[in-house]
């Protein structure tokens, strides 16, 4: 009886149990505006896991596009198709990863909006 209760308590501290208690990655909101990420430059924590929530707040579709960011960082949920994540009018997305350390570009890969000023960097720290 005691080697049973000792069993259950030594499964309840393991990290296998401890995984479901996590607490959730903070989320890092990225506005999408016409020619425009907003903040820039985007700062986020090496190792860390954040939640990267994309908003589009324009009227037309824009992207953020930053493939060696995403090559780089480990991803946890969401998907990232060619290092890209596209968003029509008012859409948003999410994508939690853990990035990183490093200093990475982000542009909008719609035709001219990169040219008109739609990109930043991206800080790891």
């Amino acid at each position: 009886m005691i080697a049973a209760r000792l069993a259950a308590a030594a499964l309840a501290l393991s990290p296998a149990a401890a995984v479901g208690s996590q607490t959730p990655a903070p989320v890092q909101r990225v506005d999408l505006v016409s020619f425009a990420y907003r903040p820039t430059p985007i700062v986020l924590r090496a190792g860390r896991p954040v939640t990267l929530l994309l908003v589009n707040r324009g009227k037309g579709s824009h992207d953020f596009t930053a493939p060696a960011f995403f090559r780089s960082a480990r991803i946890l949920s969401g998907q990232v198709p060619r290092g890209s994540i596209g968003l029509r009018g008012g859409q948003s997305a999410s994508i939690t990863l853990v990035p990183t350390a490093g200093r990475y570009q982000v542009h909008c890969g719609r035709p001219f909006h990169k040219l008109m000023g739609m990109r930043a960097n991206i800080l790891v720290q």
